[in-house]
């Protein structure tokens, strides 16, 4: 392996730092280091590596390919709890150890098969390769430098000097980056703030049903989107079906500056491909078959405010390269349109996917997900968030009630709520919303008791013929109000369960699993007689 000369080292690291001390786009700077990594040892080929903002992964930022900057290549982000000890990318990461390999495709000390793959798609075949950390001057990990193809360093102290230099550098740059950003949405004389505080006084309350945070978890994910909230910046929302998302959603666009422009929301799972692109974009008459006229699409029609996107996992791998255009131009083109249009859009995109996984699987792009991942939000599982548990649950009651129009509120009896406290919830917000509204439409209106959780058919009593569980039929419904139709139909279901029982109370009471003395306070109520 041929060398590098240390004084022309010592020559280049002025210049260097000189090079990267003006950059201030991380993406600059990544591309400005690789140049000089393989400028110092003569490399013809090399990735660099960052540590993306949750600290789990790495992305390629900057990858080199005989001497010039690619694009289009096929190294993907590295997950750090999926990478193995013997992969030589994944010790160098996790051990904060240098990599060398001088004979790559003979040197059996390491698993290579992943470097095998990319080599061999990008028609590459590599002597040597070198994994070197990058660490900031606090000692943090913030990179890995990794170069194919190079020249062995006789001053190996100073190439050590280069990547302390680099990894700083990159440290600075990412600084640099969120501190410009802060400024230029923060640039505003004080008329403007006075204007933004007049119409934060008048904006109305949201008439949506806002985040419930009691919990620790729940307190944690509001404290993040705190710093947000006002900034043109996409968020993905990340967690399960149920927990929420698009309150969340809501909750981000209620309290940003566009609050008063349209906030749109779209299942991306819920409609089929062909009709998604032209939901999505819009089309012009003609466009295609049963296009008889103009369609604005949800894009342009959130244009100034927020459009969610939920279950964004499941988009179409084409339509996904042109939402990555759009996130990145904010421009985009309705079907059989030649006119370009610009947008003012802030996209909150959701999933319950492993969105990693799908990367992996050729199921996403890598490219949209970190376009995405500028802002990640992790919303914890119900079951994590036992301190809410109540809260929601008493909420949904007030809800419900207004809804069926009821003078007062039921409360929750002691043995509900330790039933919602023992149950792990698999649906989430969702599945309590559920649970609670079938509970105060079978409650007595004065005391919500008897709760349906899990499977709803654990819940037919045994002694009941099957046959016989739907045989009541839902009263007609003219022009009077919900809670007179509930009620309705609630005095028929007793009428038919005590007849059944030839009017025994309590056996109709077990049957119908409430209370003899709520039953015996219905049949009051409802002047039922033999």
């Amino acid at each position: 392996m041929p060398s590098v000369n240390s004084g022309e080292l010592n020559n280049l690291l002025l210049a260097i730092s000189q090079t990267l001390s003006d950059r201030t786009q991380l993406a600059s700077t990544m591309d400005a280091i690789l140049a000089a990594a393989r400028q110092l040892t003569q490399a013809k080929h090399g990735i660099m590596y960052v540590l993306d903002q949750t600290g789990q992964a790495l992305v390629p930022l900057s990858v080199h390919k005989h001497e010039q900057a690619i694009i289009d290549h096929t190294w993907l982000p590295m997950q750090l709890d999926m990478l193995k000890d013997n992969d030589p990318l994944g010790y160098a990461i996790t051990s904060g150890e240098i990599v060398l390999i001088n004979d790559l495709y003979t040197y059996s000390g390491y698993n290579c098969d992943l470097i095998y793959q990319n080599e061999a798609a990008m028609g590459l075949h590599s002597a040597n390769l070198l994994a070197w950390p990058l660490k900031d001057h606090q000692n943090l990990t913030v990179g890995l430098l990794v170069l194919f193809d190079l020249c062995l360093i006789d001053d190996e102290q100073s190439l050590s000097v280069f990547t302390k230099l680099a990894g700083t550098s990159i440290r600075q740059a990412t600084l640099l980056d969120t501190y410009h950003t802060s400024m230029r949405n923060l640039e505003a004389d004080n008329a403007a703030l006075n204007r933004e505080n007049q119409q934060l006084k008048a904006r109305k309350k949201p008439n949506y049903d806002g985040p419930i945070a009691e919990s620790e978890p729940m307190r944690q994910v509001l404290e993040r989107l705190q710093r947000i909230l006002t900034l043109p910046v996409d968020v993905l929302l990340r967690g399960e079906t149920g927990a929420g998302k698009e309150v969340i959603a809501r909750y981000i666009h209620d309290n940003s500056n566009r609050s008063d422009k349209p906030f749109i929301a779209q299942n991306c799972a819920a409609i089929p491909e062909q009709l998604l692109e032209s939901e999505l974009f819009g089309h012009k008459k003609g466009a295609f078959t049963g296009a008889d006229k103009d369609k604005i699409g949800l894009f342009e029609a959130a244009d100034g405010g927020t459009l969610f996107l939920d279950e964004i996992g499941d988009m179409p791998l084409l339509l996904q390269a042109k939402l990555l255009r759009v996130l990145q131009e904010r421009k985009f083109r309705a079907i059989g349109s030649s006119e370009e249009r610009s947008i003012d859009v802030r996209v909150v995109a959701a999933t319950h996917c492993n969105l990693m996984d799908k990367i992996q699987k050729a199921e996403f792009r890598a490219d949209l997900f970190y376009r995405l991942n500028v802002f990640p939000i992790n919303l914890p599982p119900l079951r994590e968030r036992q301190d809410d548990i109540l809260p929601l649950a008493e909420h949904f009651i007030t809800h419900t009630s207004q809804k069926m129009q009821l003078d007062s509120e039921p409360v929750l009896s002691k043995k509900a709520r330790k039933q919602l406290l023992e149950y792990g919830f698999p649906g989430n917000v969702r599945e309590l919303r559920n649970v609670i509204e079938r509970a105060v439409l079978l409650s007595d209106f004065e005391t919500v008791d008897a709760l349906e959780l899990g499977e709803m058919d654990t819940f037919i009593p045994a002694d009941i013929p099957e046959e016989t569980i739907f045989e009541v039929e839902l009263p007609e419904i003219d022009a009077g109000s919900l809670k007179d139709s509930v009620n309705q139909y609630e005095r028929d279901v007793i009428i038919k369960t005590l007849e059944r029982f030839n009017w025994q109370t309590r056996k109709a009471a077990e049957s119908l699993a409430v209370p003899v003395s709520t039953l015996n306070h219905k049949i009051k109520k409802y002047e039922i007689t033999p």
